[in-house]
């Protein structure tokens, strides 16, 4: 696909053909400052996902973890940026940090890192679990337990494992699972909206954490 082509499944908009890059940056800036109007973007962005055709797996998997970043809430960090870790052979080549260019979740730019310990990981504020880190995935989110840490892998069991947020490939298209219980032992929130579109959904919130709209 060239890269002045328009995908719709990646932006959800039938107008204004532009680069496949995260769904928000067809709209404008100041309509990004209404947060309804950002869910009701949001929400059609996922649609949009959810009937994917020719996408690479990686691709959806990038604009995904783009969007999660986008509707989850978690203590305040001290980090300057909002940083995605991939822990393991990354899936994504460039996509990921193209997609994510000079975008910012809460004024703080997003960055990308390769992270080779679930040590170096807990300075993220999500991590992606490749396939690589099957062997040790159990230590992986044993030693991210607890941490706000927003964890995703499309590795099976996933969330049995004690993970939070998993790929799943069901008819061809990419969908994900949530395990509510280990997000919010994180003290992590994530959208109403983001778990409207989940294909399941396991445990519940913990009281005064309840997921924000």
């Amino acid at each position: 696909m060239r890269e002045d082509e328009w995908n719709p499944a990646l932006h959800g908009r039938a107008e204004e053909p532009t680069r496949v890059t995260p769904y928000l940056r067809g709209v404008p800036r100041r309509g990004r400052r209404t947060r309804g109007a950002i869910c009701l973007g949001f929400i059609v962005c996922l649609q949009a996902l959810l009937a994917q055709n020719s996408l690479k797996e990686s691709d959806v998997e990038s604009a995904f973890l783009f969007n999660f970043a986008r509707f989850m809430h978690k203590p305040a960090s001290p980090g300057k940026a909002f940083t995605i870790g991939v822990l393991g052979t990354s899936p994504f080549g460039d996509t990921l940090e193209q997609m994510t260019a000079h975008e910012q979740i809460d004024g703080r730019p997003i960055h990308i890192v390769s992270v080779a310990t679930p040590a170096e990981a807990l300075a993220c504020d999500m991590v992606f679990l490749s396939d690589s880190e099957r062997p040790r995935l159990d230590k992986d989110l044993q030693a991210l337990s607890g941490s706000p840490v927003l964890t995703v892998s499309t590795a099976p069991g996933f969330l049995q494992h004690g993970g939070m947020i998993q790929f799943e490939v069901i008819s061809n298209h990419v969908r994900f699972s949530v395990n509510l219980d280990a997000v919010s032992r994180s003290h992590i929130a994530l959208s109403s909206q983001l778990l409207k579109v989940a294909l399941n959904v396991s445990g519940s919130p913990r009281q005064g954490e309840e997921a924000k709209p």
